[in-house]
This record gives C-alpha cells, structure tokens and sequence, in this order.
C-alpha cells in the first residue's frame, strides 16, 4: 500500500494513463496477442507456415504470460 501512496504523489505527464483505464488498455493488448498468435499457430498447425514464424509470437505469449505476475504485482 505505501507504493500506491508514492505512485500517487508523483508527478506524471499529461498523457500518462488513468488508473482506471490502465486495467482495460491491457486487457484489450492481451487480446490482441492471443489472436495474433492464433492467427499464426492455425496455418502452422495445418502445415502451412514454418515453425521458424510461429516461434516469435509462441515467445511473445509466453513472456508476456510469464511477466504479468511479477510486473503488476510489484
């Protein structure tokens, strides 16, 4: 609680977030790479596209899963 409490007394730029709209920006931004790497793991998975153009997006959800915790929960 007392890193909310100095979070909030600094001074940020106007175009900084509201932390109310921080929550749904990345939930719209998680969405988006889910259904990037759908799009990409689909026509993988039917033998279409090479791994080697999977691997990014695989490697992008995974960090991007694996950071959350850490990142907010700090």
């Amino acid at each position: 609680m007392q890193m909310n409490n100095w979070y909030q007394t600094l001074i940020k730029p106007e175009w900084a977030l509201s932390s109310w709209l921080f929550g749904p920006v990345w939930s719209v931004l998680y969405a988006i790479i889910v259904v990037s790497f759908g799009y990409v793991a689909y026509p993988h998975f039917k033998g279409v596209i090479p791994f080697a153009v999977l691997l990014p997006f695989l490697l992008n959800l995974s960090f991007n899963f694996a950071l959350t915790p850490p990142q907010f929960g700090l």
